[in-house]
């Protein structure tokens, strides 16, 4: 081989050893402008403040505070007054008078009205838990979206590299090719390296602008805003199961619950009051014409429904059946809520250890030896087919280990939703944060 020739091979060589390396600093992640950086709890913070779901849970929450507020309340009395000729014809001197003033209080029986702010206290109760778990819920949306935005961003970081680096081997092999130091089959393998390479960008490209806007139009942000997410990094620390199962009876779906039940049994006690009829009392003032002069006539008198043919027997089995079914479906909640916690915080615990794992046992050896092929191509020891198996065993490994780390965050926001545990604060219900 000629000096020429052997010159342009190390020239080459050094020049795909520079390429590496600064396809290796560009791995490095960019620091991200402060001004601009979306971290989980401000997506959050965003979508409870934006979401449609949030308005009307909190709708439902002042619906029953009015229900509660009119609950109890005893019924208006009624009050007649008629006129009429009867006087005028007595007397001869026609006309028509003011004959009768009637006056009509109902009276509610057995404490119907207690059993009634009750029953409007429960369902109270159960709409402020149902609004907590539903920003619970909400939580868990934005963190699915946030956290699928962050693997595509970075996963098209990684491919943008990889097809860079497959571009200055390609172009070094068509040198090689012409300079006969590369047989052209090895150099027709970097130009299927440098497709697939661009293949794997046109996919990321795909899923990051895919992500984006269902991230962008969650949180309601303009089209033209692109956010700069902080930094994938492992999920830590992961919280203790005996706290999450000890707060479990406080979850929100569960308090709901446990209010539905109390509002379905005083709906018991409120048909049994309702058997019972209501006495009205009844004060009138008649005008007449009597003993040929007019007199006025006082009286009271008491009405009150006879029960004979509807006694509200069917709407006792009614709400009976409904207590049945309410704890029925209270117990089943208390079963899943707590499999569901279990098995979730089984499947964080086995992805944090499978993401170390990976990190120390694949990713690691897999940047050494990255790293090791590139010092023995430079120096002449191993062909360039050995430096690109290094390179997408690399890249490879590094997309494998963030997968790991998005689907640990992804599990914590399952975990956070089945132990009823808001990211925006740290206690286990989210704090009322209705503005009247």
């Amino acid at each position: 081989m000629s000096e020429r020739i052997l010159a342009g091979v190390r020239k080459d060589r050094c020049a795909a050893v520079i390429g590496l390396l600064f396809a290796c600093i560009a791995l490095t992640p960019a620091p991200a402008r402060s001004q601009e950086v979306w971290t989980l709890e401000r997506s959050v913070q965003r979508v409870l403040e934006i979401a449609p779901e949030a308005r009307a849970a909190r709708a439902e929450v002042k619906a029953r505070q009015g229900a509660l507020s009119q609950a109890g309340i005893w019924p208006n009395p009624e009050f007649e007054i008629r006129g009429d000729d009867k006087i005028g014809k007595d007397e001869g001197a026609g006309g028509n008078d003011v004959t009768q003033f009637v006056f009509n209080q109902a009276f509610p029986m057995g404490g119907r009205l207690g059993v009634q702010r009750e029953l409007a206290g429960a369902e109270l109760h159960s709409a402020q838990a149902e609004r907590r778990y539903q920003q619970l819920f909400l939580e868990t949306q934005a963190a699915e979206r946030f956290h699928s935005l962050q693997l595509t961003a970075v996963h098209l970081r990684l491919a943008e590299q990889r097809l860079q680096l497959a571009d200055e081997l390609q172009q070094v092999g068509r040198r090689r090719e012409q300079a006969g130091d590369l047989a052209r089959l090895e150099r027709l393998r970097l130009d299927l390296i440098r497709e697939s390479a661009q293949q794997i960008l046109d996919r990321a490209e795909g899923e990051y602008h895919e992500a984006l806007s269902r991230f962008r139009a969650y949180l309601e942000l303009p089209t033209e805003m692109v956010p700069d997410l902080v930094p994938l990094e492992p999920f830590s620390p992961i919280p203790a199961l005996e706290a999450l199962q000890a707060g479990l009876p406080r979850h929100p779906a569960l308090l709901a619950a446990t209010h539905r039940l109390t509002a379905s049994r005083s709906g018991v006690d409120l048909v049994r009051t309702e058997r019972l009829p209501d006495p009205v009392l009844r004060l009138y003032r008649e005008r007449d014409f009597l003993n040929g002069r007019r007199q006025d006539v006082n009286g009271i008198g008491l009405g009150i429904t006879l029960p004979l043919w509807d006694r509200k027997s069917g709407r006792l089995h009614e709400a009976r059946a409904q207590v049945d079914q309410t704890l029925s479906g209270m117990q089943a909640l208390e079963r899943d809520l707590a499999s569901g916690l279990l098995q979730s915080h089984l499947h964080l615990t086995h992805l944090v250890g499978q993401g170390e794992h990976y990190q120390s046992k694949v990713l690691e050896p897999a940047q050494t030896v990255f790293d090791m092929t590139r010092k023995a191509y430079a120096a002449g020891e191993v062909e360039i087919l050995a430096l690109i198996d290094a390179n997408n065993i690399y890249f490879d490994a590094n997309e494998r280990y963030l997968e790991l780390l998005q689907e640990a965050w992804m599990e914590a926001a399952e975990l956070r939703l089945a132990a009823g545990r808001s990211l925006l604060t740290t206690t286990q219900d989210i704090e009322d944060t209705d503005h009247e």
